[in-house]
């Protein structure tokens, strides 16, 4: 046998491809994988770039606060609600938080306390009067600010806020409030505890004058783990077009762990700014 008919390439009746053709088709070949590799690597950046972009925004609402973190994180120097600003100079008060609501009156907090939106309200519950069942409002405030009992869940060591009186007389106003002491810290659990009201004290929010009586409440009996006395401050003073009196309210718990002192009451009385 020939040796030359060994090879089919070689055998009568085919056509043996041209070299240029293989040529073009290893070229079209290493093309198409070029493209490919170059899809596949934008898409990964793309990919990449998207989670790089969201991780921020993560950041963000981790870092929002919550009712275990420091209320210092929300410190501001300005607030305003209802047409009302309220502003705090950080030379006489370094990291103090601002505070006003509806009733114009605006005081300021140390960094540690948490201050309520504008329009948030919070107060103290008692048992309702007989021939009523349940449990009804003893005061409500606005404008207010907390300050939290690291050891106790819902519990807080001070609160502060602004209410209303429909009495213009500041004396008159006053008197009615301190009615107020005994139901507040009686609770729900209806106990009576002793009420001591100090002196009265007048003195003037820029031009408009105010009154203010502190009093100190022993063998409170409510439930938790907020301390069994308070000291209960309230001033009365007028605010221009806001009808009748305005009423600033701090309570202090006494005798728990982290308890404020004393002096915080008049460091916070002292921030009290009325609008004109």
């Amino acid at each position: 046998m020939d040796p030359v008919h060994d090879y089919p390439a070689n055998q009568p009746g085919q056509n043996r491809p041209t070299p240029w053709l293989w040529i073009a088709l290893t070229i079209a070949v290493v093309i198409i994988v070029v493209l490919a590799a170059i899809v596949i690597s934008q898409n990964r950046d793309n990919t990449l770039g998207s989670a790089k972009t969201a991780a921020p925004s993560s950041a963000r609402e981790s870092a929002t606060p919550s009712s275990t973190q420091s209320p210092s994180a929300r410190t501001a120097k300005a607030m305003t609600c209802e047409g009302y600003t309220a502003q705090v100079d950080p030379g006489s008060q370094p990291g103090w938080q601002p505070t006003v609501g509806k009733r114009g009156l605006a005081y300021a907090v140390p960094p540690e306390w948490a201050v309520g939106g504008c329009g948030v309200q919070i107060g103290w519950q008692a048992a309702c009067p007989a021939g009523q069942q349940g449990v009804c409002a003893a005061r409500a405030m606005g404008s207010v600010a907390t300050l939290r009992d690291p050891a106790c869940l819902d519990g807080n060591l001070a609160m502060a806020g602004v209410a209303g009186s429909q009495n213009p007389d500041i004396r008159v106003a006053l008197d009615n409030e301190i009615k107020t002491v005994p139901t507040i810290y009686a609770g729900i659990s209806g106990s009576k505890p002793k009420v001591d009201f100090g002196p009265v004290r007048e003195f003037t929010i820029g031009t408009h004058p105010a009154v203010q009586m502190v009093a100190k409440v022993t063998d409170i009996r409510t439930p938790g783990c907020t301390g069994p006395e308070a000291l209960h401050s309230m001033v009365v003073t007028t605010v221009p077009n806001v009808e009748g009196s305005v009423v600033f309210l701090i309570s202090l718990r006494q005798g728990a762990p982290g308890a404020p002192n004393r002096e915080l009451i008049d460091d916070m009385v002292r921030t009290l700014r009325s609008p004109a």
